[in-house]
């Protein structure tokens, strides 16, 4: 199988070159015209959250509410 790949090969050399020639222009045009986030967004996303505590401390509220 492998033998007759590259007796095919060595047959037909400029087929061959012309193939492989316009598959790598076809791959070339491709991964330029993808779109590519180059920089991804890697914050976490946040949650606000508003809460009433009468007679509460902020900090007590924001202990009261984030850990849980």
């Amino acid at each position: 199988m492998l033998t007759s790949l590259v007796r095919l090969s060595l047959r037909y050399r400029l087929l061959l070159v012309v193939l492989s020639t316009g598959l790598l222009g076809f791959g070339l045009y491709t991964s330029r015209e993808m779109p590519i986030d180059v920089f991804p967004d890697l914050t976490a996303p946040t949650v606000t959250v508003l809460v009433e505590g009468h007679g509460m401390a902020p900090e007590e509220m924001e202990t009261l509410v984030t850990l849980p």
